[in-house]
C-alpha cells in the first residue's frame, strides 16, 4: 500500500492567523513594539527623577495596556472592543449583557405550534397523549 499524504488544516477557517515573526501575528507584533516603546519612553522620562524600582513599575504599567491590545481576545473580540462592552454592561446598565440572536424561522415555528396547540387542546382530555395525525408521518 502506498503511504497517503496528509495535509494539516484548521478545523475552522476563521481561526486561521498568519504568523509573521516569532510566531506572532502582525497585530501582536505591532502592539508588542508599542508596549516596548511606551516602556522606553517612561524609563527615559523618569529614570533620573525617581528610584529605579518605581521607574520599573511605571514601565510595566505603561506597557500592559498595549500588550493587552495585542494579545487578549474574548469571544473573538479584540481588547479595544471588549472595554466598551464591559463599561456598557457593568457600569451603564448595571447587569451583564447576553447575546440572543433573532431567529425568524424559529419564531414562526413556535407561533405555529401555539396555534395548533390551542385548536387541538380543546378536544383533548387533560392527561391524554396526542396521537399523530395521518399525513404527518
Amino acid at each position: 500500500m502506498a503511504n497517503s499524504m496528509q495535509i494539516k488544516s484548521n478545523t475552522d477557517v476563521r481561526d486561521y492567523k498568519e504568523e509573521i515573526y516569532f510566531g506572532m501575528t502582525l497585530r501582536q507584533l505591532f502592539f508588542t513594539g508599542l508596549a516596548g516603546a511606551a516602556a522606553l519612553c517612561v524609563y527615559f522620562l523618569c529614570h533620573r527623577r525617581m528610584p529605579m524600582e518605581m521607574v520599573s513599575w511605571l514601565c510595566v504599567a505603561a506597557a500592559v495596556p498595549f500588550g493587552a491590545m495585542g494579545f487578549i481576545q474574548w469571544h473573538g473580540l479584540p481588547f479595544e472592543k471588549i472595554v466598551p462592552v464591559l463599561i456598557r454592561s457593568r457600569i451603564t446598565l448595571g447587569r451583564p449583557v447576553f447575546f440572543r440572536p433573532d431567529n425568524p424561522l424559529r419564531q414562526l415555528v413556535n407561533e405555529n405550534k401555539k396555534e395548533k396547540g390551542k385548536r387541538h387542546d380543546t378536544k383533548r382530555k387533560k392527561n391524554e397523549i396526542p396521537t399523530p395525525r395521518e399525513g404527518l408521518l
